[in-house]
């Protein structure tokens, strides 16, 4: 079993084939409950195979009984254990999940989806230097574009805890696919830009867009499939 040291773990774990049964010995009857509220049963699974394999990964980080843990969360409903920082997210065929040592972390994937109003959702949620170089992108790779910033935007969101409360327009990100860079952030939840590092992630499926962004310069991330 991979320990966390000082690296960032990362897991990616795919829903194809899983039930939420096999995982409901592990989960709370309120985790298990808020599963089987959703109305489709792909949603049902994507929810509850998600808790199941977090409660199975910190229980072996912290060596403690999956079953035993119990989860607190932060006014914006971000979940969180002593001991550990973790964050997870799910989408399509796939589940995300990172953990750190003490950095606070953030991720997203995001199935890319062929949004008519693509354009419109890029124009609410970029910035004006964000939606001018969306623009000038070749159309047949726009989709494909939105969605990389976008999922490291909403990985930054999710990192500092405040999920949408945080309007994504507020965030500046020079974007490049191999070293996208935080510019500037219109909120006080974030001090200062340069204490963040944001990083896209290939988890394999070419149909997906995933990011992270760790409270770290220089941090070391393990990509791991479950």
């Amino acid at each position: 079993m991979r320990t966390i040291g000082e690296s960032i773990q990362v897991w990616v774990v795919s829903l194809i084939g899983q039930t939420p049964e096999s995982w409901r010995h592990l989960l709370s009857v309120n985790e298990w409950e808020k599963a089987m509220r959703f109305r489709f049963p792909a949603d049902q699974a994507r929810s509850a195979v998600t808790r199941g394999v977090l409660r199975t990964l910190l229980s072996r980080y912290l060596n403690r009984p999956a079953g035993d843990l119990d989860f607190n969360e932060n006014d914006h409903g971000k979940p969180a254990i002593a001991g550990i920082e973790f964050n997870v997210s799910h989408s399509g065929d796939y589940s995300l999940l990172a953990f750190s040592h003490e950095s606070p972390i953030g991720v997203d994937v995001e199935h890319i989806r062929d949004r008519k109003v693509i354009h419109d959702l890029a124009r609410r949620v970029l910035t004006p230097d964000e939606y001018e170089r969306f623009n000038s992108v070749p159309d047949a790779d726009r989709q494909r574009v939105f969605y990389e910033i976008w999922t490291l935007k909403e990985s930054l969101l999710k990192a500092i805890g405040s999920g949408l409360s945080v309007a994504p327009e507020s965030l500046e990100i020079a974007f490049h696919p191999d070293k996208p860079k935080l510019l500037s952030a219109q909120t006080n939840l974030i001090k200062d830009v340069a204490d963040w590092s944001l990083h896209g992630l290939d988890i394999g499926d070419t149909a997906y867009t995933a990011a992270i962004t760790v409270r770290e310069t220089h941090p070391t991330i393990q990509l791991n499939h479950f």
